[in-house]
């Protein structure tokens, strides 16, 4: 009883998310596009995990077999679906492409059966090499991704938003594991688990990693507009720039964070800083960039840090607690936790410490 209930265990977990988004669908703010490619990948996943169950409880037939290979070479391209859904990516060949060996097998398999092509053995060998490359694509572009909407999000907002594609970052390195382990079990292969309780350890193992992508993707959402994808022209004017116009609008930008204190805004955002100085925001970040070597996000936060330092200094604030509260407050900083881990970022040094060390003496 407990190994045939042990053996379905992904099953189940891929099922319960498969209906879980499946009623989302209809409650669900996010955008069509997440959440179909969502609930794509866990159908896929139940009918692989399915065929699984079946073939270790000694019932699995040439369609459970035909099934089962194409939603193995299915559920990484739907992964990798979701996760561009997710960033707002452009859509691409790339899912296709990758879907491409699936939509083939769909019509070599039977085919095959029929009329005896090739061995079977060297059409699953076939299988197996495209899985891993499928794998290694997904990872390698998906970490790209991330990469990316992380640069484009530090670019685009000051307060650190980029901090909402943690649970993204989380759900990469569930897959990720996830990925490398299907791929050292599809190398060992199905039989080497089909007898005595070894076939719990990667039932046990998927159950949790499968649980735990559900999960994440369950309470992730990227609000639309934290994802900004920049215009042809504004890409045309910061490509085209000369050196002098670069340096002219560095110039700009640094009065409008210095002297006008733009810096303050918490909710400031680059196109609130590309309309001070009168240009796009691609042209500013791309300016902020080459001069600085940092992000929008974080030229803002050494201005913020610098300017709670100044106030943290002045010993007009009687209390820690005062400095502190108006240190956040006339600074821009949105919380006080954002606070405290810049500040600790780029002075080595508490608020509370820098405060005691360089507070004049009354």
């Amino acid at each position: 009883m407990w190994y045939q209930w042990l053996i379905s265990l992904p099953m189940m977990v891929c099922f319960f998310w498969s209906i879980f988004f499946m009623v989302r669908c209809f409650t669900w703010s996010a955008e069509p596009r997440i959440k179909s490619t969502v609930l794509l990948f866990f159908i896929a996943s139940t009918v692989l995990y399915t065929n699984h169950w079946l073939y270790f409880s000694e019932a699995s037939n040439m369609i459970g077999a035909y099934t089962y290979l194409i939603a193995n070479l299915s559920v990484y391209p739907l992964y990798y679906a979701y996760l561009r859904a997710l960033t707002r990516a452009k859509k691409s060949i790339e899912i296709p492409l990758l879907l491409f060996p699936a939509f083939l097998l769909l019509i070599v398999f039977p085919l095959n059966i029929r009329y005896a092509w090739m061995d079977q053995r060297i059409l699953l060998a076939g299988v197996r090499i495209c899985f891993a490359v499928q794998v290694i694509w997904v990872w390698v572009q998906g970490f790209l991704l991330l990469r990316t909407t992380r640069r484009r999000m530090d670019d685009t907002y000051a307060d650190n938003r980029s901090y909402l594609l943690h649970p993204t970052h989380v759900l990469f390195v569930l897959i990720s594991i996830t990925a490398v382990s299907s791929m050292v079990l599809n190398v060992i292969g199905r039989d080497f688990f089909a007898e005595g309780v070894l076939v719990t350890i990667p039932a046990v193992l998927m159950s949790i990693l499968l649980y735990g992508l559900g999960y994440v993707a369950a309470h992730t959402f990227l609000p639309e507009e934290t994802i900004t994808q920049s215009e042809e022209e504004e890409e045309e004017k910061a490509r085209t720039a000369t050196m002098e116009e670069t340096d002219e609008l560095f110039n700009k930008i640094i009065t409008a964070l210095r002297k006008e204190k733009l810096f303050t805004n918490p909710n400031l955002t680059i196109q609130d800083l590309a309309a001070a100085v009168g240009s796009n925001r691609t042209y500013v970040s791309a300016c902020i960039n080459r001069r600085t070597n940092f992000s929008f996000s974080q030229l803002v936060a050494q201005y913020r840090v610098e300017n709670a330092k100044a106030i943290l200094a002045d010993p007009q604030y009687g209390t820690d607690h005062d400095a502190v509260s108006s240190a956040i407050a006339l600074s821009g900083f949105t919380s006080d936790q954002t606070f405290y881990r810049i500040f600790k970022e780029l002075t080595g040094q508490t608020p509370l410490q820098y405060r005691r060390q360089n507070t004049p003496k009354m």
